[in-house]
């Protein structure tokens, strides 16, 4: 049937052709902002920061964090993006230039995927239109990242257990040997996620004897990682340096599920329901019409007579129905890792459209069919401008806020809503690390907090959380600026002439924390000078180090904390701040 494709319009020269215009052209959403609306990976980018300017001379991160001494999950984007932040201007290029390696591999990887199960190649244009999926405006970037290494690592490994021939495709057993090791340095959920689908191909093409074990050695080079890595923080159950554990495995790591109808409901959500708009619906409704009519033309598998094993001849049937099992069954959220099945959903949307005849298909729906699927690509491509420059505009020069601001200090964003009219997920939820990672400042780095993240807090470093009321708190005295929104400014009168404007948009306001009920002492100032090289009055550099201000700070869990809780200093220190200033709290004269 193929080359009867082949003499027609759907050529290979034109699939090629097609192929690369389109990969070409869903780098443009990207490029087209300077911050596209993700959520989490600003946060991510400031730890990045963290990692990029801990050497250098005066940096205030080694005294707040501490960087990996292990082989950890979650390692590839943070070290790979440092890297390549020394060959581009700055931090968001680099962290772009790793954003579009994932939207080029997407679609490749995908058509590993499809020709390692002998589908047609012609199916890859149907994950265009899911390289900026759900997990994309998540913004978890880890998480996206392992996906071309998944289908990769699963294309290949099927290559390897199911060869044409008696003797294993020792080749393809090699690559899916390296692509389950970066996974799991890549995301260790998406290390988890692949090694089920392996294991359930290692079952349904199993051998006897040394041929099982064999089809057990892509594993190998990743165990050697993984176990030692589960034992400590799952087995032994230990914590991260600010104490946070997994959860145990007696009670299933603190699972959360969602009801049947919470599960359908949030269905379009988890695939790539971008924009509060209803255009991405539109044409999610439209690609899965033309998936449904694909399949009706689909012919059963071709299973050679007196085979006893035919379950595997549907193993991508198989492979897709259990992620969309996993996605109902398994924990919507667990302790210290939020949405967990629903990431499953894309996997299986994409599962599926393996399942599609394109080959089997007449000519007069194939060739139609394949162009409206690029067509929704195109359309996808200019929906997804529209809606980025939708939110560049309602930023309202968001990143600018931070120009005056001075560098190493410490920063806390205040508000009661953070949500975008725009982008239905948090794209505003932490656009304040741009101060973190522009000015080599901290803010509350919550991600650095969580046993997977490689990068945590030193001991007793975590800043101190206000909540909205912050003015009840007087832990808010511990930054620095202050972020509030104006469309829902929290009540902060009470600390008004506390706070002095630095910059401001339609939407923000930025202030620096200026005085107490008198004058900020030394000992709550930033904790070290900026990550700079000073230039004295002579000409020659003098390097600036750290302070001695060693005290930790703790998260704040009620409304109204004295000041030792909040700062938790010493009590020497405490006792010379509070003969020097009196009372924190009392009310401003």
């Amino acid at each position: 049937m193929m080359e009867r494709l082949r003499s027609l319009p759907l050529t290979q020269t034109a699939f090629w052709g097609s192929f690369i215009v389109l990969l070409l052209l869903s780098l443009v959403p990207l490029w087209s902002v300077r911050v596209p609306p993700m959520q989490d990976i600003w946060q991510h980018l400031a730890l990045v920061n963290v990692l990029h300017e801990y050497s250098s001379p005066g940096s205030i991160f080694p005294d707040i964090f501490q960087l990996p001494s292990t082989p950890k999950p979650n390692l590839i984007y943070y070290y790979g993006t440092h890297f390549l932040a020394y060959v581009t201007p700055n931090l968001e290029t680099a962290n772009k230039l790793v954003l579009s390696i994932y939207v080029l591999t997407f679609p490749v990887s995908f058509l590993y995927f499809l020709r390692s199960f002998g589908r047609s190649r012609w199916l890859a244009f149907f994950s265009f239109p899911f390289i900026y999926n759900a997990m994309f405006s998540y913004g978890f970037v880890s998480f996206i990242l392992g996906m071309p290494l998944l289908f990769v690592a699963v294309g290949a490994y099927r290559s390897f257990v199911a060869p044409d021939g008696c003797r294993l495709d020792l080749r393809s057993g090699a690559i899916a040997a390296i692509a389950i090791l970066l996974t799991f340095f890549t995301h260790a959920h998406i290390y988890l996620l692949t090694c089920l689908l392996c294991g359930i191909l290692f079952l349904m093409h199993r051998d006897r004897g040394w041929g099982s074990l064999l089809r057990l050695a892509p594993f190998a080079p990743s165990l050697v990682f993984f176990v030692p890595w589960v034992v400590v923080y799952f087995i032994e159950s230990t914590p991260s340096s600010s104490g946070m554990r997994f959860g145990s495995i007696d009670n299933f790591f603190g699972p959360t599920f969602y009801r049947p109808s919470e599960i359908l409901g949030s269905f379009f959500t988890y695939v790539g329901n971008y924009f509060r708009s209803e255009r991405d619906d539109a044409l999610f409704l439209a690609m899965m019409l033309v998936s449904m009519l694909l399949l009706m033309l689909r012919r059963a598998p071709r299973i050679p007579n007196g085979e006893t094993r035919k379950v595997r001849y549907y193993d991508l049937e198989v492979l897709t129905i259990v992620l969309a099992v996993s996605f109902v069954i398994l924990p919507q959220h667990i302790e210290s890792q939020s949405i967990v099945s629903q990431r499953h959903i894309v996997f299986a949307i994409l599962f599926y459209f393996g399942w599609l005849g394109i080959d089997d298909s007449p000519r007069r729906i194939a060739v139609p069919a394949i162009i409206l699927v690029m067509a929704l690509h195109v359309m996808g491509v200019a929906n997804l401008v529209k809606g980025f420059k939708a939110f560049e505009k309602e930023l309202d020069g968001y990143p600018s806020l931070f120009d005056k601001t001075l560098p190493g200090k410490r920063l806390l964003k205040v508000t009661y809503n953070q949500e975008s009219s725009v982008v239905n997920q948090g794209a505003m939820w932490h656009m304040h690390f741009f101060y973190s990672f522009q000015k080599g400042g901290v803010s509350d780095l919550e991600f650095a907090e969580r046993p997977h993240n490689p990068i945590q807090y030193r001991p007793g470093m975590i800043p101190p959380l206000t909540g909205v009321e912050f003015t009840k708190n007087q832990a808010w005295r511990y930054y620095d600026y202050v972020l509030l929104r104006k469309t829902s400014l929290p009540p902060f009168k009470p600390v008004e002439d506390r706070l002095e404007v630095v910059s401001e948009t339609s939407n923000w306001i930025l202030y620096k924390a200026t005085l107490s009920p008198v004058q900020r002492p030394p000992e709550l100032g930033p904790l070290a000078k900026p990550p700079r090289i000073a230039i004295d009055s002579a000409g020659s550099e003098t390097v600036t180090r750290p302070s001695d201000f060693n005290a930790g700070v703790h998260h704040a869990k009620s409304p109204a904390i004295d000041l030792h809780r909040a700062l938790a200093v010493p009590r020497d220190i405490m006792r010379r701040r509070l003969k020097s200033i009196g009372d924190f709290g009392s009310p401003a004269r």
